[in-house]
């Protein structure tokens, strides 16, 4: 049953939804038409509507605060993805897959390690469960295990539900860095709001048991039922070949510990920085860190950026898309949509479905915008609004959209591309399981949010 509902996905996604960067386009076609007509019902009092909805674009789409934010995007995934390449972090995915005695073990390892690598850091858990997998596959027949190979990618992506709750999570990160632009409505939102309340540790900690268990129970009883990995569409890593060289540069290239300093001394400063307050907790932080953790791990300077470079192949996405949600955004402000949706938040929410509400927009936009951060900047505005209409807690807000964009990933495979390169599988082929996921998080997610929130 669960194989027939991934192929049903599949043939429907492959059928409707067309690449992200055409939704990209479409909304903005669909979000220009919606603010016209709304200024239509109420003219602008200087200019055409047609000049007012433009000059609202190219002020989204050329703000400063969009293009740094698509930056910081691009750091997190790089940073994480350097840091996974790292040998540290290779040989601990070696010794853990050698860990698992049974098909279902193996399984329920691989959702353990991406959702856990998650929560530390996206960029991390995109690729670390994929890796765990992958090398559990390489070695499985050599043990005499054999093994459901698309349910073991299913189980490797699904650290992607549970991201936005973790310590990288870019709608509270951002919240909580002064002169990010939902500022205006809500303030400086501090991570004991968001990510170290009790409300996201109940809910990313209880993903985090729930997520595994469902894998181990959806792994085949019946060998025969078990699909092993076709090795032919691997990617190749890439390669730490040492270049021996007399020369200063190339020592400087070369040697481990000059990248075990220099990422030391940068982890020490941050972290002082930290205790006494020179620094928050907030998403330049984080980037920071894990830049600093990347370089001391790789050791050799010249590794660490090989591995940045081999992980910039997967932020074409957010380069090219984050200046047009921001102008999708800027549209939404010179036409009055926010305000307007913002309204029909409250005319239908309570305090306490408002978060239901939220969590359930954030993963129907996700479908449309494959992007946390990206979706942040589209939504952030409108949910803060309306939350603080209700007097919901804005902590509450930012949460309740975070869960709500992370749900949605088990049916977007956008960010899984790194993980089926990885793993040589195509999105049809884990689609299926995670959708089971998502089903599990319709009913776990909502309960905690109408219960805690």
């Amino acid at each position: 049953m669960i194989a027939k509902l991934g192929s049903m996905l599949n043939r429907g996604a492959a059928r409707w939804v067309p690449d992200p960067f055409v939704l990209a386009l479409l909304l903005t076609v669909l979000v220009s038409i919606l603010g016209a007509l709304r200024l239509g019902a109420s003219p602008p009092v200087e200019g055409s509507i047609a000049w007012v909805l433009f000059d609202g674009w190219i002020a989204g789409f050329t703000g400063k605060a969009g293009l740094a934010f698509a930056l910081q995007m691009c750091l997190v995934l790089v940073t994480g993805h350097a840091l996974a390449l790292s040998p540290p972090i290779q040989l601990g995915i070696q010794r853990l897959a050698g860990l698992p005695r049974s098909a279902a073990a193996a399984t329920m390892l691989v959702a353990v390690v991406a959702c856990l690598a998650a929560v530390v850091h996206w960029g991390l858990g995109a690729i670390v469960g994929a890796l765990v997998a992958r090398e559990i596959g390489r070695h499985a027949e050599s043990r005499g295990l054999r093994l459901h190979y698309p349910l073991l990618g299913g189980a490797a992506y699904a650290g992607l539900a549970v991201w936005h709750g973790g310590l990288s999570g870019s709608a509270p990160l951002k919240a909580a860095e002064a002169g990010n632009f939902v500022e205006g409505i809500s303030g400086v939102i501090p991570v004991s709001e968001t990510l170290l309340s009790p409300l996201n540790i109940t809910v990313t900690g209880g993903l985090c048991v729930l997520i595994p268990l469902v894998f181990r129970w959806m792994s085949p009883a019946d060998e025969e039922d078990r699909v092993g990995p076709d090795t032919s569409g691997l990617a190749e890593l890439p390669t730490r070949e040492r270049q021996e060289t007399d020369s200063i540069p190339g020592w400087l290239q070369e040697n481990p510990w000059v990248g075990r300093v220099l990422g030391g001394l940068g982890v020490l400063v941050l972290a002082v920085s930290l205790s006494v307050g020179r620094l928050s907790f907030n998403l330049n932080f984080v980037n920071l860190l894990f830049l600093f953790l990347g370089i001391f791990c790789q050791g050799g300077l010249r590794h660490y950026v090989a591995a940045v470079a081999d992980g910039a192949k997967g932020a074409g996405g957010i380069i090219l898309q984050f200046p047009f949600y921001f102008g999708i955004l800027g549209l939404m402000k010179a036409s009055g949509m926010i305000e307007w949706i913002s309204e029909g938040f409250v005319a239908i929410a309570t305090q306490q479905t408002f978060p239901v509400f939220a969590f359930l927009s954030a993963g129907l936009v996700n479908l449309l915008v494959p992007s946390g951060g990206g979706q942040w900047a589209v939504q952030g505005e409108v949910l803060l609004s309306a939350g603080a209409a209700l007097e919901v807690p804005r902590g509450v807000t930012v949460l309740a959209f975070s869960y709500g964009d992370a749900w949605t990933n088990m049916l977007q495979p956008f960010w899984a591309l790194p993980l089926l390169g990885i793993m040589g599988l195509k999105a049809r082929d884990i689609i299926g399981y995670t959708a089971v996921v998502f089903f599990v998080m319709l009913v776990f997610v909502p309960a905690l949010l109408m219960l805690l929130g």
